[in-house]
């Protein structure tokens, strides 16, 4: 970057004593503009005014932008360093909120009188910011030098996307299916919409940690998108999170056969290859990072190459029978499971004690074998066209389904939920199958565990604009081997002008996850309950999974009706909502048909 030194920067526009407007700050702090754009937008630099002149920006702002570079120039890729700030207003604008109550509880307990309160805000406000500024630094030190040895990251430059629309339409499974040799890929289908995509290979990788994994990721897609040149339809990213953060439940060992361990937290992925079909067409896209040289004919040359392979690679079937040899799902008993039994009787327990209104209870089951992948998942489609099929491979491991559940998609502002909880099977005739759907929706306790969810999906809504409030009975959505009250919500929700500090569709699946059919109410005793209970790694189980392109628009379900497969092993995932009048042999069933419904097709002759 040019511009001149740090110091000298800030001290000219002091000395000049001028407003800088965007144009001017981003010269004199030596950025590029939209690193100005980022920082503002995200709450970062705040205008010194902003009347009829527009925006100004001071000395300060070009000192703080000037330190920025500094750290750019000494390793720190620009689009880390962005998604920390974001992160860091947000926390902070918290932690302001408590601290201002705080205060506010102090000074109106000790001095009633107007004037008393300025002059106690005047004292205790440089005290706490001394104490708080002093523990940031005395921790940042202390971090930092421990982690002194570690090998910084590369600063990430441009990427490129190319995209074409092929001549005939391709199917993604049979991609998905063709690039096996490929440990980097995802699958997403949506049968009822004729629409779906493949994603291979990666170029960038978005992985935060911890409890604010939503909106960390969501600042990384906005910090990713200033960096994408891009040539026809929008750039996605594909993946998913972690039903906890890792530092609220206990880790898996490494060792063990099935493990969470290469998904993280939250993994969203930019493709090195994506293949997106719709009824109006297939489109591919290829990127690719520009290098250190800056020489963007180069990636193109390699992105063109990349388009021109994936024309000429054979087309491999994705439907082909599993092999009957294989077939075990008769001699798997998913329906006897004393420990889950008990632990639904324990959870009852606490309800009538008042620990929480409502808890859902997953247990698993393990094969000691792989799956065919593309087999099962053409199996998944077929049976459930109502469903979002999906897979995300991460090395020999896969996590795979058919989830019936929509947590939350976004198109520009409006915003589409779904609340589905309540189960009772499928009948074996028409009539039996109405008589089972009419005893659904007039059960009073499927009816109770369903009012729950709808309850925390519009509470959660509140705060981000909801406008139509959900019907007030539920309907109806029926599946293979099991069928659920549901009740669709819609909000309309506020975009922002650029996408630094959008609500997009990760910030929306954070504010909604988990919902009360996945986790309980309230939230937080019933986690705390599962943390206790159960004895396995939900990893992804139940967590949101799905797209989104690089405005934040895109679709996560939550991941249900699935396993964790690699070439030896397979676990499936099953759980069931606890509410005070649940009877345990009848969770446990509920549970048996939900396994029973991914059994059948895993080993469909």
């Amino acid at each position: 970057m040019v511009g001149v030194p740090d110091s000298a920067a800030a001290a000219e526009a002091d000395q000049a004593g001028l407003l800088l407007d965007r144009a001017g700050l981003a010269e004199r702090a030596g950025v590029p503009a939209f690193v100005v754009d980022l920082v503002i937008d995200a709450g970062v630099l705040v205008p010194m005014s902003n009347g009829a002149g527009g925006e100004r920006f001071g000395a300060d702002d070009v000192e703080l932008l000037a330190a920025a570079r500094t750290l750019v120039g000494e390793g720190v890729a620009v689009e880390e360093l962005a998604a920390l700030a974001m992160r860091h207003v947000a926390n902070v604008e918290n932690l302001i909120d408590d601290a201002i109550d705080l205060l506010k509880r102090h000074v109106k307990r000790d001095s009633p009188d107007q004037a008393a309160l300025v002059a106690s805000v005047n004292r205790l406000v440089p005290v706490a910011t001394r104490l708080v500024m002093g523990h940031f630094e005395k921790t940042l030190w202390a971090r930092a030098m421990a982690r002194v040895g570690d090998a910084p990251d590369s600063a990430a430059g441009a990427i490129v996307v190319k995209a074409r629309r092929l001549d005939q339409r391709v199917d993604p499974l049979v991609v998905y299916a063709s690039t096996a040799a490929d440990h980097r890929r995802s699958l997403w289908l949506r049968p009822d919409q004729d629409a779906g995509l493949a994603a291979v290979g990666e170029v960038e990788v978005i992985e935060p940690t911890g409890a604010d994994r939503f909106s960390a990721a969501s600042a990384a897609r906005a910090v990713l998108a200033a960096r994408i040149r891009c040539d026809g339809s929008a750039p996605v990213l594909v993946g998913g999170f972690s039903f906890t953060a890792a530092a609220d439940r206990d880790s898996q060992p490494s060792s063990e056969a099935l493990s969470w361990q290469e998904f993280g937290d939250c993994r969203m992925v930019l493709p090195e290859l994506t293949v997106i079909d719709r009824p109006d067409g297939t489109w591919v896209q290829a990127a690719a990072r520009v290098g250190p040289e800056g020489d963007e004919a180069a990636a193109e040359a390699v992105l063109e190459k990349r388009l021109a392979a994936f024309k000429e690679a054979p087309r491999l079937a994705a439907d082909e029978p599993a092999d009957p040899a294989a077939s075990a799902a008769d001699s798997v008993d998913c329906g006897r499971d004393d420990g889950y039994e008990a632990l639904v009787a324990e959870a009852v327990a606490a309800i009538d004690r008042g620990a929480f209104a409502k808890v859902v209870l997953a247990r698993t089951l393990t094969l000691d074998r792989g799956l065919d992948a593309a087999a099962v998942l053409d199996r998944l489609r077929r049976r459930n066209p109502a469903c979002a099929t999906f897979a995300f491979s991460v090395g020999d491991t896969t996590f795979l389904g058919a989830t019936p559940e929509e947590l939350v998609t976004l198109d520009g502002s409006r915003l589409h939920a779904t609340a589905l909880a309540g189960t009772a099977p499928r009948g074996d005739t028409p009539e039996a199958d109405e008589r089972l759907a009419a005893g659904l929706l007039a059960s009073a306790k499927n009816r109770s565990e369903h009012r729950f969810v709808v309850d925390g999906i519009t509470e959660a809504l509140a705060g981000l604009g909801l406008v139509d409030p959900a019907p007030a009975e539920p309907g109806l959505m029926r599946l293979s081997r099991v069928q659920h009250l549901r009740t669709p919500i819609t909000a309309e929700v506020q975009r922002r002008r650029t996408a630094a500090r959008d609500m997009d569709v990760l910030r929306a699946a954070g504010a909604l996850h988990p919902t009360a059919a996945v986790g309980g109410a309230p939230t937080g005793a019933a986690l705390e309950h599962i943390a206790r209970c159960e004895d396995f790694d939900r990893g992804w189980y139940a967590a949101p999974v799905g797209w989104c392109d690089l405005d934040g628009n895109g679709e996560m379900g939550v991941a249900l009706r699935c396993a964790l497969t690699t070439p030896d092993a397979t676990r499936l995932f099953a759980g069931a909502g606890v509410v005070a009048d649940s009877v345990p042999v009848e969770e446990l069933e509920e549970t048996a048909h939900k396994l029973r419904a991914l059994l059948d097709i895993i080993d469909e002759p």
